[in-house]
């Protein structure tokens, strides 16, 4: 057995058994005492787990610690109204959730249009918040009571202090931080049009592409504890493949989030049960231009193809039209005030995995996550969220009127 293989078998039976015997270990793994105290010392040194006289304990928060944080300027501290968050409800949680994705820093615009190609328009308010549709997906289901564990990497920048800071405060129940010195903290520059509420972004992946097979080794035994792994595309895909193979293998609940579309993604298809996208990345992956719900279904038809996968497509202010694997449908929008729609289905594929993991049918995680949505647009800023008693009396409300209508039944799409 190499080291490496060695120190995640270890690491695995700590997290397990919460504390262990250095002789426990040398005689499970059939190595010496001196072995097992040199690989508790790197998993020590790793963040991982706590040394203690005879043996190893499991730290106190389950997370890796960022193995160096910058020591100039703390950019954090321009930074503190998005750094105070809801303080997390005392709650029983229900399903797990490991979210392996993105943290990236958002600096968004506020304009009155869009400006046109060589146009200079003035912006009405400037900000810099904490985003990643990693990071907003895990905070959206720790929101709907799931137990939440992140798996996110960052740069050796300024913004890795914020990330760690951020996420502290977040209500997630856990997180691991991977950290590299070649690329910077990811972010993204967004125009959020005041009147239509619609936005444009363009994100830099930075940090969040580089995650490599040994970090991905260290998050399997989060994606073993979850029910659902969620994933979405601001990671590199080698990445990804490699925890959807092994999240396949081990019979867990895998949900793609086509966000944002890239052909290469259709390499996770063999490997993921539920797949989820907007109007926009539905479009690129079915390669039609959808305009109403008859071209969604179309569109629904292409993505699930002859394996018959699950797939969502949330159309904005059409509604979302899903299918459930034999029948198609599709539920008008939520009569919401659109106020701030920046990472809304953000908002929806939390709060969806949050249901599924919770062993929720496909239907009501559908109509709880559209219920959630239409709450989150109706509040100022993406770390706003709802709260679940009203979230929960507007699905009522609404299923009473609104259901899902059928628009195929076949057991199969021909």
């Amino acid at each position: 057995m190499f080291s490496e293989e060695r120190r995640q078998g270890i690491y695995s039976v700590i997290r397990e058994q919460k504390k262990i015997k250095v002789t426990q270990l040398a005689e499970k793994f059939s190595v010496t005492l001196e072995t097992i105290r040199s690989d508790l010392k790197y998993l020590e040194s790793e963040g991982l787990i706590q040394r203690c006289h005879g043996g190893a304990i499991l730290g106190q928060q389950e997370i890796k610690k960022l193995s160096k944080f910058s020591n100039n300027f703390d950019i954090s501290c321009l930074l503190h109204d998005f750094l105070v968050m809801q303080k997390p409800q005392k709650r029983a949680m229900m399903g797990k959730v490991c979210v392996l994705g993105s943290f990236v820093v958002d600096i968004i615009a506020n304009v009155e249009s869009f400006p046109h190609v060589g146009e200079l328009v003035y912006s009405t308010n400037n900000s810099l918040s904490p985003g990643g549709k990693g990071t907003n997906q895990a905070i959206a289901a720790a929101c709907c009571l799931a137990k939440v564990h992140l798996l996110t990497k960052v740069g050796e920048d300024h913004f890795s202090k914020y990330a760690y800071k951020y996420l502290q405060a977040s209500g997630i129940e856990s997180f691991t931080i991977f950290q590299t010195d070649t690329e910077p903290t990811g972010s993204s520059i967004s125009y959020l049009a005041n009147e239509t509420h619609n936005n444009i972004t363009a994100t830099y992946l930075g940090a969040n592409s580089t995650f490599g097979e040994q970090e991905i080794g260290l998050s399997l035994p989060y994606v073993a504890e979850a029910d659902v792994l969620l994933l979405q595309g601001e990671i590199n895909i080698e990445a990804s493949l490699r925890a959807a193979q092994f999240a396949t293998e081990i019979k867990k609940m895998v949900i793609l989030n086509v966000a944002p579309y890239h052909v290469s993604l259709k390499a996770l298809y063999p490997y993921v049960d539920i797949i989820t996208l907007n109007i926009h990345q539905a479009s690129n992956w079915a390669d039609i231009p959808i305009n109403d719900v008859k071209d969604a279904h179309q569109a629904l038809k292409i993505i699930s193809a002859t394996e018959n996968k699950k797939v969502i497509i949330h159309l904005d202010q059409l509604g979302v039209v899903y299918h459930d694997g034999s029948s198609s449908f599709h539920l008008p929008p939520m009569p919401c005030l659109r106020v701030d729609t920046m990472a809304a289905t953000d908002a929806f594929n939390g709060a969806f995995a949050s249901k599924i993991a919770e062993g929720c049918t496909l239907h009501d995680s559908v109509q709880f996550a559209n219920a959630f949505l239409s709450a989150f647009i109706e509040k100022k800023g993406v770390t706003s969220m709802p709260d679940l008693t009203q979230v929960q009396a507007r699905l009522t409300s609404y299923v009473k009127h609104a259901r899902p209508q059928v628009i195929c039944n076949e057991k199969r799409f021909i």
